[in-house]
């Protein structure tokens, strides 16, 4: 039967996951029966959390709580169908419009997750005559979304500028008449790297119909003034042609949106996306959700400030450990480890400290460059880091995770750069 032949194919890896739970190494989908927010409840225990992406702490504000509780009594739990049909509601409408302002950009389009707005965008954007650029270490929903699209996907180096002009000018010669995208994040989910966008928008000198797309997911209420994001940061914000940006990570809800300055361009995307078309729209208590962060994070910039103070504290002491972190400039600080059993047992080790951390394994990282992703949020208190770093200087010891235990790392992790004070810690300011 066609079900035995699936289970045939399934059960080496399943035996593989059995195999993990059994010995206690298995990290993944633990069931968190409590949060709040910078603590969760796992079995019974108590632990601090270091591996979410709520950056600035908002998934527990009470306002934040509160703004979602009045959507949800007006609209329901629920939109009902697509936003193309019955689902859109006048907060999707409200919510495009506080996001293309706070973005910098004319218009937005909002999509019920983050995947599916890179998933959907990419694909009505380009066609197989097309040119897409994309950096090596993009996440997997830009791979989709340009596989999608079915146009010639050119990989480059991570953060490598001189290897994206190289094969951009080859690909320019060989079909001059295709249409050039090139897509980066604009915080790198796994290692916190910065993407060099200055230098890649730069490349529109010689390709004057070069778009730029950033995926600033991990950016968004983190970097630049006022949390505006990583082209803000850098002071790009009109060099870059769409900035598609997710609310799981400092916006505390689900959904994601992609904007830009081409208000048709923008209304064609919303016609033709079909993660939009045919998903059933974002729950209002959802929408109201980001629109609540927004109005929090102009209004209350300290914390932002409270989450590079936090950054800080953990980086210095990363580094006093002589953990060995790469050149991570953001809250995403990973911790390399090598190969990928002795990740997950790093990782259950700061389990049983009290510690909720995972590890990241290929295919989000290389192979055998497994590393121990931690991020930290505003809300965390002195004490909570302290501990997470006591821990660590003990695990480091046992595990040996120390740059002079470990043999030479990869490219990506041979630097150490300090977290700067400037332009990244001080661009909230601004």
């Amino acid at each position: 039967m066609p079900l035995s032949k699936f289970k045939d194919r399934a059960r080496a890896f399943a035996d593989q996951v059995h195999l993990a739970k059994a010995q206690k190494k298995y990290p993944y989908f633990r069931p968190i029966s409590r949060s709040w927010g910078t603590e969760v409840e796992v079995a019974g225990r108590r632990l601090i959390m270091v591996g979410s992406n709520d950056y600035l702490g908002l998934t527990h504000d009470p306002q934040v709580i509160e703004a979602a509780s009045r959507a949800m009594v007006r609209w329901g739990t629920g939109a009902g169908g697509s936003r193309f049909l019955c689902g859109n509601l006048t907060l999707h409408e409200e919510l495009e419009e506080r996001l293309a302002a706070f973005v910098g950009k004319k218009k937005a389009v909002v999509h019920v997750t983050g995947f599916s707005t890179n998933l959907g965008a990419i694909a009505s954007l380009l066609t197989p005559h097309d040119i897409i650029m994309c950096d090596r270490e993009n996440h997997a929903s830009i791979f989709e979304g340009c596989k999608a699209a079915r146009a010639h996907i050119i990989p480059f180096a991570h953060n490598d500028v001189s290897s994206a002009a190289r094969k951009l000018a080859a690909a320019r010669q060989k079909n001059p008449q295709g249409l050039p995208l090139l897509i980066t994040e604009g915080v790198f989910s796994m290692s916190g790297d910065v993407s060099p966008l200055a230098d890649l928008v730069r490349l529109k000198e010689h390709h004057p119909d070069l778009l730029i797309y950033v995926d600033d997911a991990h950016g968004l209420g983190v970097m630049g003034p006022k949390g505006r994001g990583t082209a803000a940061y850098f002071g790009l914000t009109h060099g870059v042609d769409f900035i598609m940006g997710t609310f799981s990570k400092a916006l505390a809800s689900i959904g994601g949106f992609i904007a830009g300055d081409d208000e048709d361009v923008l209304e064609y995307v919303r016609h033709h996306s079909k993660t939009l078309i045919f998903s059933a729209a974002q729950p209002a208590g959802n929408a109201a959700t980001v629109l609540a962060c927004l109005e929090i994070i102009e209004r209350e910039p300290e914390r932002i400030e409270r989450l590079w103070e936090n950054t800080r504290r953990a980086w210095d002491g990363y580094q006093e450990i002589g953990l060995i972190s790469g050149n991570s400039l953001t809250p995403i600080i990973p911790v390399f480890i090598g190969p990928e059993e002795k990740a997950f047992i790093v990782a259950q080790d700061l389990f049983e400290h009290g510690i909720f951390a995972l590890p990241a394994i290929f295919p989000a990282v290389p192979r055998q460059q497994a590393v121990i992703r931690t991020a930290f949020m505003s809300t965390h208190t002195g004490s909570q880091v302290d501990y997470v770093l006591e821990c660590l200087h003990k695990l480091a010891r046992k595990h040996q995770l120390r740059a002079a235990e470990q043999p030479a790392p990869p490219p990506s992790f041979s630097g150490v750069d300090a977290v700067p004070s400037s332009p990244t810690l001080a661009a909230f300011n601004k």
